[in-house]
């Protein structure tokens, strides 16, 4: 669609190129051409210019007007490229400062996050630790060692979002629109490191 959109500006951008030199800047270049030195008369002769304007686009002078025309075209392709390309950039810019402000949104609303989670998160991590490491019974264990594993999930997420340099979104569920950030790399390259500190 994005490449449809360039390619039909270009388009326009041409023809419009096209038209101008065939339809402006080729009489006009025959109107100045009558008015030099080299054809004296009087400079305010308008039918003389009527007929410089009107001979500009006769049969005898077709070859010279799509001379005019190509190098309209030309410029009016060069003019557009140089404008999509002015356009590109400047949206390019605009979604770099939409992102960088929603970066330092999310970092900021971390920071307040992370500081009552991570005491909560402290808690519970930290007692399901110990009553894990002092209770007999398998499966309490295995209770307490899946509640301490959730724990460190949590760490692992406030400390990715903490330490996030860019957003890159992935849909929360396949029916929902809604989308969330994706931390997959970032939770993969943590945990693996938690758990072998243990």
């Amino acid at each position: 669609m994005a490449i449809a959109a360039h390619s039909i500006k270009m388009l326009w951008f041409t023809l419009g190129g096209v038209l101008a030199g065939y339809l402006l800047v080729h009489p006009f270049a025959m109107l100045a051409y009558m008015l030099g030195p080299q054809h004296p008369h009087k400079p305010w002769d308008f039918s003389l210019w009527g007929r410089q304007v009107h001979l500009s686009f006769s049969a005898d002078m077709l070859s010279m007007g799509l001379a005019f025309a190509f190098m309209g075209g030309v410029a009016g392709f060069f003019l557009g490229a140089w404008y999509l390309q002015k356009e590109r950039l400047a949206l390019a810019r605009i979604e770099s400062e939409r992102r960088w402000a929603a970066l330092a949104t999310l970092q900021e609303l971390m920071v307040t996050l992370a500081h009552h989670i991570r005491n909560a998160n402290m808690v519970i991590g930290g007692y399901s630790a110990r009553l894990e490491k002092s209770l007999a019974d398998t499966e309490q264990a295995d209770k307490l060692k899946m509640i301490r594993q959730a724990s460190q999930e949590i760490e692992a997420v406030i400390s990715s979002l903490e330490s996030l340099k860019e957003i890159d979104r992935t849909q929360y569920a396949s029916a929902w629109e809604t989308q969330m950030i994706d931390l997959k790399k970032e939770l993969e390259a943590r945990l693996p490191a938690k758990e072998g500190k243990e």
